[in-house]
């Protein structure tokens, strides 16, 4: 007969990153806590600063990082959460500092690169914000995100074709990612191609109905069955939500 296996006690640290991935911040913020009381570990100094970054409370979580890295200097993960935390205190450029801190320990952390690219995108750089979402799929040919970038940086640059065939990636990766359906509509509005936005809008639309600054996008297209497919009904109204960004 065989014995039954002995089930192992999980320790504080454990049970409190337990909590962390199942979305319980407060719970697990008070065992990372209890577990710094008991073994002064620095892995639940991190573990608390992420709890307390999703509970956004920056400052708490910044006060535990800085301490973090001060005994753990090449921990990329500390200074890219660090850089997120100060990204939240829209301290941006001190933000980016700490993610080109991160990939430089690491340079084939691909978060890390598609978080430098968020950040040149706030700056207005949008080649270098384009370059850095590459580098991110290079090394993650699947993030939706970084495809969705290089689509936006696209976008800005007036590339409207090429920021079409990446918004068109990253719906193909995740099909409920609304913010690519609006940048493909307006990258196709702006190129002229009225019909498809009207079929990415209405796609939004039934996704999250209160998403556009539109009070009936619907009854725009329907109330239009010209022979041409049909323009918008108003055009105003369409050109000020792209404008609203």
């Amino acid at each position: 007969m065989k014995q039954k296996k002995k089930r192992t006690q999980k320790t504080l640290i454990e049970k409190a990153w337990s909590k962390f991935f199942r979305k319980d911040y407060q719970g697990s913020e008070t065992l990372f806590s209890d577990t710094i009381e008991a073994e002064k570990n620095y892995e639940a100094l991190y573990g608390r600063a992420g709890s307390c970054f999703k509970q956004q409370d920056y400052e708490s979580a910044l006060k535990d990082l800085n301490l973090f890295l001060k005994n753990n200097p090449k921990s990329y993960k500390g200074f890219h959460l660090r850089g997120l935390v100060k990204g939240s205190l829209n301290r941006a450029k001190e933000a980016l500092r700490d993610i080109e801190k991160a990939v430089e320990i690491n340079p084939d952390y691909a978060d890390g690169y598609y978080d430098i690219g968020g950040c040149y995108l706030i700056f207005g750089d949008y080649q270098n914000a384009y370059d850095c979402f590459e580098r991110c799929l290079t090394r993650d040919k699947t993030n939706a995100g970084a495809w969705f970038g290089k689509g936006m940086a696209s976008l800005f640059k007036k590339e409207y074709n090429k920021a079409i065939e990446y918004f068109t990636i990253t719906l193909k990766l995740d099909k409920k990612f609304i913010l690519a359906l609006l940048g493909r509509s307006e990258a196709y509005y702006l190129s002229g191609q009225k019909k498809e936005s009207q079929k990415d809008l209405k796609k939004a639309k039934k996704l999250e109905p209160d998403i556009l600054n539109i009070q009936d996008v619907e009854n725009h297209f329907d109330n239009n069955n010209d022979d041409n497919g049909g323009d918008f009904d108003n055009e105003t109204e369409i050109e000020d939500f792209f404008s609203d960004d």
